[in-house]
């Protein structure tokens, strides 16, 4: 797993309508979007390496004690000077969703990792995944990409997670680029579909534009939110329906997801097998504060029975 590992400073926002003025208390959570599939991945049973950077501060220490806490080896993880680590700021309001608010929105320590590092601390892994955020800027862009291609050489499956939050920095800085040359270098593509998927094509329609992507030689998952999932591919398209929970917090929902397919297609699981079995990680996710709440392989197989 390599990619960008931060906390999250969640603020709950009071389900009273009427105008207060509480001070809903914060809660420290680990985060970062390849962090939080690596977490989940452990907590599904399976082993996990985590390859990235965090700051000199106690952030940084905080965010490498979630991910050891979770059962992911963090002896990759490496702490830089001068960059700090990144907190994400999740206001949650009554209904679940969420606003999020980067800082700092830039210099954060994730983007310093190295070639050497990621090349290093991706060698022996059965499965390579990536995530989009540590593709905006140098060294890290570089560092993923040769990552990719090594894995690519050795005949590991590469999965990349689009994460292109263009809502915040668009296609800046040759963004577009990097995503195509991760995309060429990947088996499987996750992204959402209509905030991702959509707007890397010239299609509208979610199934054409995700079939574009695949083209003759990957996978491309759509998530839906509440709609489910879709996998498109040569073999033509499969998907599953979500299943119903009470939301309390759809922060890593998507990373949940992602941890949910990886280990189902590790363990030999088709891709429609796969799908259901993200979703139900997904489902049980959000129905917990924080997006580390992610369920144990016993209580996923518990909902897929139910």
């Amino acid at each position: 797993m390599i990619g960008d590992v931060n906390v999250d400073m969640e603020i709950r926002l009071p389900h009273d309508s009427k105008p207060t003025h509480a001070n809903p208390e914060p809660r420290l959570f680990g985060g970062g979007s390849a962090a939080n599939t690596a977490a989940a991945l452990a907590r599904l049973g399976e082993r996990c390496r985590f390859v990235g950077t965090v700051g000199d501060d106690d952030y940084g220490r905080f965010a490498v004690a979630s991910l050891a806490s979770a059962g992911v080896d963090t002896s990759c993880l490496a702490t830089v000077q001068g960059s700090p680590t990144v907190m994400v700021i999740v206001v949650v309001p009554a209904d679940g969703d969420r606003l999020i608010y980067v800082w700092p929105p830039s210099g954060g320590a994730h983007a310093l990792l190295s070639a050497e590092q990621a090349l290093a601390g991706s060698t022996d892994a059965d499965w390579l995944h990536v995530s989009g955020l540590c593709l905006r800027v140098d060294p890290a862009r570089q560092a993923i990409l040769e990552a990719m291609e090594q894995a690519n050489a050795a005949g590991t499956t590469v999965s990349f997670d689009l994460n292109l939050r263009l809502e915040n920095w668009g296609w800046e800085d040759e963004f577009r680029q990097v995503v195509d040359a991760a995309v060429e270098r990947s088996d499987i593509v996750f992204g959402a579909a209509a905030d991702e998927i959509v707007p890397l094509t010239e299609q509208t329609d979610p199934v054409e534009a995700a079939l574009s992507i695949a083209g003759n030689d990957r996978i491309v998952i759509a998530r839906l939110g509440a709609d489910g999932s879709m996998a498109c591919s040569t073999d033509g398209v499969a998907s599953a329906p979500s299943y119903p929970v009470d939301v309390v917090d759809t922060v890593g929902a998507g990373d949940a997801f992602n941890a949910g397919f990886i280990a189902a297609r590790l363990a030999g699981n088709d891709l429609a097998g796969a799908l259901a079995r993200g979703n139900a990680v997904a489902a049980l996710s959000v129905a917990q504060p924080g997006a580390r709440a992610t369920p144990t392989s016993a209580q996923v197989d518990s909902l897929l029975d139910r």
